[in-house]
Formats: structure tokens, sequence, C-alpha cells
């Protein structure tokens, strides 16, 4: 058995430097989705700084994090917190959708102590990190993987600062302003040396989602993503780093044996690569007599049935997979590497197996049809789901997508480059020659209407064991359908789906 700690050392720190995490607050990111229909979305704990937290505090920093959303805070809320803390640095993470509120944050960190060091990481400042520096209330971005990054950024500030262009992987203002790109830090292979979450540091039991076992807790046991769809902002690396069996199931028994939680969502981009490595870690998690549930994200050409079996006796309660398109030719367009025939063998397989299966799909993609999009509508509904989530395509940044729509004049110049100037700004529609935006809102609502009205879904839902508790979360889940078609009639749209794993 594991022995329930974190990093394996005495947590009583002994440097001097004080690092404080802050995740900002979502609501930002769910508009115009009213504050009760966020909420069915869910909030989940922020693996990226409890990950970088555990990590600078096995090397003697002290930490503390606050988390904004789950508490429901703005950053005015913690201005006294922050102070009375007193951190010589303070880290932060961005999503492209939640740059607004981490400068708002870092805004208030500056005003509230004028000589805390403001580091910055996460997937924008990978793609934007000059442009983000243009606000002067951020000191240093971070570029790629954070760990050791960060932990030499506080190694730094402990003997007393400066020196950051002996610092690779950052962009960082200098002495006179001026705005520095240092080099590359090249790719850790060996993730294992990176400790578990800090989740001593979470309230794990205030996180919740519609459709989850509570409490539920996050991880990843991957980094990185070999293929290379049009409309994903995978901007880390393509090579892909794996964290060992023994050290992802050592994570499980801590957190289901500390923390009672009932299920953990493995956020890997595709959990289920390599079919030896499947069957070694549903066998090593059946070793110890673990009985958390998991759901996990997949590719349909990564589905075999003798692992999903496995996998089922370890736990596995559901599985995620992004179809995207009903039709051959689009996908194709995507760059999904995948077809209709492997999709629907892949969701038979699972649903063969009792495995719960949701299903992602995006309606607008560039050189599109109207039938292609009714074809999709369309197979979504005969897949045999239990869940489907449906998005309108949006042209993030670092995508093929993006590139292609700026070409074509769908948006106007390098938008995101803008908004991160800007600090913001409403999200433009991706309008082709073929669909308007009022058009597209209408397709996505009809989507979900045909799915989720349909008689012999709500008959299999109440055949299953647990049928009621699904009906209630499709109940709630309505609340947030609710809004998707009062967007629909506002002519809006929100930036996020029922259930979507990820958003940038």
């Amino acid at each position: 058995m594991v022995e329930l700690r974190f990093t394996g050392v005495d947590i009583m720190a002994a440097k001097n430097s004080k690092i404080l995490f802050i995740k900002y607050h979502e609501a930002a990111d769910q508009q115009p989705l009213s504050k009760k229909a966020a909420e069915k979305l869910g909030i989940f704990p922020s693996l990226a700084l409890a990950g970088l937290a555990a990590w600078v505090r096995q090397h003697d920093f002290p930490v503390e994090l606050i988390d904004l959303h789950v508490e429901n805070l703005y950053p005015e809320d913690v201005a006294e917190r922050v102070a009375d803390y007193a951190p010589a640095v303070v880290a932060l993470t961005s999503k492209t959708l939640g740059w607004p509120a981490v400068i708002e944050i870092a805004q208030m960190v500056r005003e509230t102590c004028p000589n805390t060091l403001i580091v910055a990481g996460g997937p924008h400042m990978t793609i934007y990190a000059e442009e983000s520096l243009t606000w002067e209330c951020f000191d240093i971005a971070v570029v790629g993987d954070g760990e050791d990054t960060l932990l030499e950024i506080c190694e730094h500030v402990e003997q007393g600062g400066g020196g950051w262009d002996e610092i690779q992987g950052i962009v960082y203002r200098d002495d006179s302003g001026e705005i520095k790109r240092t080099e590359a830090r090249p790719l850790t292979k060996d993730i294992d040396k990176y400790p578990m979450t800090a989740w001593d540091l979470l309230p794990v039991q205030d996180y919740h989602c519609l459709t989850l076992l509570q409490p539920f807790a996050t991880m990843v046991t991957t980094r990185g993503c070999p293929w290379h769809c049009g409309y994903c902002s995978q901007v880390y690396s393509e090579k892909l780093r794996f964290r060992g069996i023994e050290h992802v199931v050592d994570e499980m028994e801590v957190l289901e044996r500390q923390y009672g939680v009932r299920e953990i969502v493995f956020f890997d981009e595709t959990f289920t690569i390599g079919r030896r490595r499947m069957r070694k870690f549903a066998a090593e998690v059946q070793r110890r007599g673990l009985s958390v549930k998991f759901n996990i994200r997949a590719r349909v050409d990564t589905i075999d049935r003798e692992v999903i079996r496995e996998l089922k006796k370890a736990g596995l309660r559901s599985i995620h997979m992004g179809v995207e398109a009903g039709t051959d030719r689009v996908l194709k367009i995507m760059n999904k590497q995948i077809s209709r025939e492997q999709t629907e063998r892949a969701f038979r397989i699972c649903r063969e197996e009792g495995v719960d299966t949701r299903g992602y799909f995006m309606i607008g993609y560039y050189d599109t049809t109207h039938e292609d999009v009714e074809d999709t509508i369309k197979f979504a509904a005969g897949l045999g789901l239990d869940w489907a989530s449906f998005s309108v395509a949006t042209a993030l940044p670092a995508t093929d997508l993006y590139r292609i729509a700026n070409e074509r004049g769908y948006v106007d110049g390098d938008f995101w480059r803008q908004y991160t100037i800007d600090g913001g700004g409403d999200i433009p529609q991706l309008e082709t020659e073929t669909f308007t935006a009022e058009r597209l809102r209408a397709y996505r609502t009809k989507a979900y209407m045909k799915f989720y009205m349909r008689p012999d879904l709500i008959r299999r839902k109440l055949s299953k064991a647990e049928g009621r508790a699904e009906l209630l979360e499709m109940a709630g889940g309505a609340t947030v359908l609710s809004e998707i078609v009062k967007s629909t009639l506002l002519k809006r749209i929100p930036s996020v789906g029922i259930g979507k794993w990820a958003t940038v």
C-alpha cells in the first residue's frame, strides 16, 4: 500500500520566499450562460497549479493556493488575504478565454503587493507570451511545461531576484522595460520525477459536476498528443510522455483512501494509448483492491474490446470520444484521421461492454455543407450514446482552423493576438460562405433537441439500475439546454458545451 503522502518530504518549508498560486474565476469562460446553468456544467480543480505547487513545495518553498472559482470569489475579494500572506511570487495559469480574468488577478496583486513577482503560464501564454507581457502587471511568462521553469524562477527570487536571462523557457521584462525571450527549454522526458498533485491545498469536497460521482478528482497520466486535428490547440508537444503506472495508481489510492474520492476524471487527450499499458493499469488497480470509479477520454481508433473489458473490471464508468463529424469527407477536412465505421465500431464495443458513452460533435467547420450538418446530427442520434455535446466550430489560436480562417477572411486578421493585447473582446463567430452565425446557432439547438428528446434515450436510461439518477442529471442538463435555446434567440452562443472537457 502506498504511503498517503504527497511529496515524500517534510512539507515544513525551509526557504523564505512564499509562493502563492491563484486560480481565476471561470464565469467569464461560460458567458452568456447564467450562473445557475454555468454551475451545472461543473467546477473542476486546477491540476496545473496544484501540480506546480507540489513541485516547488518539494523544494522547500512555502506555498498556498486560492481557487477563486470554487470559492465563488473575485480578485478584489481576496486582496486582503494576498496582502496578509505577502507572497514573493504569485503564479497564475491562463486559458485563452480566461485571459481577461487572469489580468484582473495580476492587477489586484500588483496594487496589493507592488514588489511581488507575477508569473503566468498555461496554453495562452505559450502562444502569445510577448503580447501578454504588454500588460505591465505581469513580470514573466512561462512558455511550455512549467515545473522546472517556475522552480528556477523561485530559486532566483530566493537568492535576490534578477538574472532572468539565465532561465530557459521564459519571456520577461528587463529593467529597461524591454520584453525579451530566452532560449526554449527542452522537454522533460521523465515526468515521474514530479510529485502527485497537492490535493491538500484543494477543497476536494467542494468541486462538483452534473454527471460525476461526488466527491471526484481529476488526473492526467500522459503529456503531449501525436495527432494534429485541425481545430485543436494542443500547443505543448507532439511527443508523448507517460507517467509510470505505479505512480498513477499511487495517486488513485491516495484520492480514494485519504479523500474519499468516488470518481476520477482522467483528462489525458487520449487515455487508451498502448494495449499493454492499459492492461497493466487495469491489473494494478485491481491488485490494490481500489473501488474508485473513473472516466476517460479516447480516440475511436484506439478502442479494443479486450482492453475495454479489463478497464471496466478495474472501475471504468464512462468513456468520452470526439466524433466531431458524421461524414468521412468532413473528418478528412478536420484531419481527424478516423472514419464513421471506426466510430460506430468503437461505441458499439463500449455499449456492449456496459460502459457509458459520451460523444462530442462540431458544427460549422469550413467547407462543410448543410447536408453535412444534418448528417452529423442524425449520426449522433443513431450511435446509441448516453450523452452528447455539440459545439459550433471556433477558430482557436495556433490551430489549422485559425490559419485557414485568416487566409479566407473568416476572421479579421490575427484576432487572438489583438484580443491578448486588448485584454479581451467579443469572440467572433466563425461564419463561412455557407453558414451564417444565426444558422449555426439554430443547428446547434436542433442537435441538442433531437438528441436529448428521443424516447429511446429516456427508455434506455430508465432500464439501467442508475436510470433515475441519470434522468435527474438530464433534468439538470435541461437548465443548460434552455440557456442554449435562449442564446439562439439572443443571437449569441455559449463558449462551452454540455460536458465539454476541454476549452482553450
